[in-house]
């Protein structure tokens, strides 16, 4: 299978410093606790973008993956396009959405959180929980366990391909398709 890449059987690297992503996610945590409105959202942005940058012993993942297919990240952004021009009136949101949404939640949780706290289920659930955690301090519970399980999923996709754009461009599109129709639905029927 193409999207399965032999690290996915390969014990995680254990490089020294294993410490280090809990730290950055404590940085995050104490941000989301006392700070407040967009100073608060876009220092988040900036750890999650330039923290892993300062941990000596993470490597980035690769922006090319030969194993998985480019087009399908050019086909959640063409479908993205599509969900735009349909509704017309959020393109500001869906560039937000990959841009200081999709793109630093997934680089930090999945490139290197979880990367950096092991490999397989228990790094995928232990990094969703995470994710959710903070989620739940900036946006309030409900959110939280919103959130969880879309992780899991991002978290298993970045394993099984190890082709981050993909992960970011999923993330930013279930955004909007959220945004755009989940959210009204579920408002009537609640």
């Amino acid at each position: 299978m193409a999207w399965r890449s032999e690290a996915d059987t390969a014990p995680a690297p254990r490089s020294p410093g294993t410490l280090t992503p809990w730290l950055w996610g404590a940085v995050l945590a104490g941000c989301a606790l006392f700070l407040t409105g967009t100073a608060r959202d876009y220092l988040l942005v900036a750890v999650m973008l330039f923290g892993p940058l300062c941990d000596p012993h993470w490597e980035h993942p690769p922006w090319r993956n030969r194993g998985t297919p480019w087009w399908w990240s050019a086909a959640l952004g063409m479908g993205a396009v599509a969900i735009v021009v349909v509704r017309g009136t959020n393109a500001d949101f869906a560039l937000s959405s990959v841009f200081t949404v999709a793109l630093p939640e997934e680089w930090f949780f999945r490139g290197y959180f979880m990367e950096r706290i092991g490999r397989g289920w228990k790094a995928n659930a232990v990094a969703s929980l995470v994710f959710a955690i903070l989620h739940g301090i900036t946006r309030g519970p409900e959110i939280a366990f919103k959130v969880f399980a879309p992780s899991l999923l991002f978290g298993w996709l970045y394993q099984r391909t190890r082709y981050l754009p993909l992960v970011i461009m999923v993330h930013g599109v279930s955004n909007l398709v959220y945004h755009v129709y989940l959210a009204r639905l579920l408002r009537h029927l609640v």
